[in-house]
């Protein structure tokens, strides 16, 4: 008698994707969460950033007169110009949420410790270079917004004692944003992609060679050689850069504006200030800490400081336990600092109102507002996980015996 039973259609439907699914690990492992698929959608949307980069570079005029109108020249007189555009766009933005969910996962398996320290130095100055290159990008535009948004970041380089007016007129070219100041970001702006690249290719061998030394491999001298050029995707990255770009291509189609501001539609008038002067969504964190306290020396010393913080992480990590052994209570805290830095970033786009939080707290001024106390709170538990609560993670968990010692001495 044939098998006539209602489901049939739905499995010969499942049979397409038996291949596929076969193919991913069973049980699920770590390699099927899709913050492990990060660093490899990190290349894909790099080689997309540099390739629409040299594009629109071959249009883009660098001064202060021509640079809105070289723009709308592309997207209005240059074939595909405005798709090109957009892609560059919206590229940007999903490199650097790829980008944010690469490092909260190494911070999340603290793969920032012995034999992983090479690998996250590398991988937080490439962080360090991605936020020049999109900064340098975004003044490019010539619109309201970012101009401003230029002139704002540059100035606070004239309160550093002594050499700060030498420095922001080294930046600009002059005494404001002008022409030099589009050559120049423009020159660094396509020159320092290509030290990113290189230095991406090298990040792709410490990742290899400090996996390997964390299994106790060796690698063969033939190995070796073809170690900084033989990088494989796996099947599973493979359906996760797909989901990604699936993801991508609905941004540059339906939602290419999303992140944009309605004042860079306009182009930029040093006469006109923005009543809010904010930049893109990943420079956000960042900007809220750097304007949240009126001491502006301060605020450059803190904005400087909660990136080159991430250099010392290993250091500041005191304990050595195995990811099974991390406390609860750390983890719970890691998500709760991403929440606060999450939080950090939406006060930076609004206007700084209110008075510092001592004063807020205790209601010493009847000045109205709360987005400047709150910022400066969230500033302070921002470090606050850094300086307070890694170096006292050791006491919180179970610690590793160190058996280096132990096994040199051991036969094989």
């Amino acid at each position: 008698m044939t098998n006539t039973r209602p489901d049939a259609p739905a499995e010969r439907g499942m049979g397409v994707l038996k291949p596929l699914l076969a193919r991913l690990p069973r049980p699920a492992s770590t390699r099927s969460f899709w913050l492990f698929a990060a660093g490899a959608i990190l290349l894909v949307m790099l080689v997309i950033e540099v390739i629409s980069g040299m594009v629109l570079a071959m249009f883009y005029v660098p001064t202060a007169d021509q640079a809105w109108d070289s723009i709308i020249h592309i997207m209005r007189y240059v074939r595909h110009g405005e798709l090109i555009r957009n892609v560059h766009g919206i590229g940007a933005s999903l490199l650097f949420f790829a980008c944010y969910l690469h490092i909260f996962r190494a911070m999340h398996y603290a793969t920032y410790r012995k034999p992983y320290i090479r690998m996250w130095m590398i991988s937080v100055t490439l962080y360090v270079l991605l936020i020049v290159t999109a900064f340098l990008g975004y003044s490019l535009v010539g619109g309201q917004k970012s101009y401003w948004a230029a002139t704002v970041i540059t100035g606070f380089a004239r309160t550093i004692p002594l050499i700060g007016a030498d420095i922001q007129s080294f930046l600009i070219g002059g005494y404001a944003v002008d022409t030099p100041t589009f050559g120049r970001f423009f020159v660094l702006h396509f020159l320092i992609p290509l030290i990113i690249t290189g230095m991406a290719v090298v990040h792709v061998r410490t990742v290899r060679r400090a996996f390997a030394d964390a299994i106790k491999k060796e690698f063969t001298p033939q190995e070796n050689q073809r170690l900084l050029l033989d990088y494989r995707i796996t099947d599973e990255d493979t359906v996760k850069i797909t989901l990604y770009l699936i993801l991508f291509t609905w941004g540059v189609f339906f939602a290419p504006n999303y992140f944009s501001s309605a004042d860079n539609f306009i182009k930029a008038d040093p006469t006109v200030t923005p009543l809010i002067v904010t930049p893109e969504w990943y420079f956000l964190p960042l900007f809220s800490i750097l304007r949240c306290f009126p001491d502006e020396v301060m605020g450059i010393v803190l904005m400087f400081g909660a990136i080159a913080i991430f250099y010392f992480l290993p250091w500041l990590d005191t304990s050595n336990s195995r990811f099974r052994h991390h406390s609860p209570w750390i983890k719970a805290g890691f998500f709760l600092w991403i929440i606060n830095m999450v939080w950090l970033g939406w006060m930076g786009s609004k206007a700084l109102v209110g008075p510092d939080f001592i004063d807020w707290l205790f209601r010493r001024s009847a000045e109205p507002g709360w987005i400047r106390p709150l910022s400066q709170l969230s500033t302070v538990l921002y470090f606050a996980w850094f300086v307070v609560v890694l170096p006292c993670r050791r006491w919180l968990e179970k610690q590793e015996p160190r058996q280096e010692k132990k096994r040199e001495g051991q036969k094989p």
